[in-house]
């Protein structure tokens, strides 16, 4: 299949993984240029074999200074950005809401919200500048 996407910049969060490493290695097959982040070191350990054309950055989406400096990596690894995939994101606490942990509530939303806005703030000045 041709999507037209050959030299697209494209960044995938929790990229080492699961959907995030699926949805990096479909750009790469269509000619795109990707860098993945995941906090998991032994997953991107995995994809530096498996996947070489993928570039990677380890990083916590929840904390700015982590995403900064991917930010810095990828842009520089990439020569830009076309397209975020911003797909980290966890499950979170279940149960009764006085049996929730409140650090496992923050530590969800931290990453599901915070860690999207994290990214897409860094992203959107780039993505503007993207034909």
């Amino acid at each position: 299949m041709d999507l037209g996407i050959k030299g697209l910049r494209v960044l995938v969060t929790a990229g080492a993984s699961g959907i995030g490493l699926e949805i990096s290695r479909a750009f790469v097959r269509e000619g795109a240029k990707v860098h993945i982040c995941d906090v998991d070191q032994a997953a991107l350990s995995a994809v530096a074999k498996s996947d070489p054309a993928l570039t990677q950055s380890v990083c916590d989406v929840s904390d700015r200074a982590q995403v900064t400096k991917l930010f810095d990596e990828a842009l520089q690894g990439l020569g830009g950005l076309d397209c975020l995939v911003n797909n980290a994101g966890i499950a979170g606490p279940t149960g009764k809401v006085e049996e929730i942990n409140p650090e496992d509530w923050d530590r969800c939303l931290a990453i599901d919200i915070t860690g999207q806005f994290n990214c897409v703030r860094l992203a959107v000045p780039h993505l503007k500048q993207s034909k």
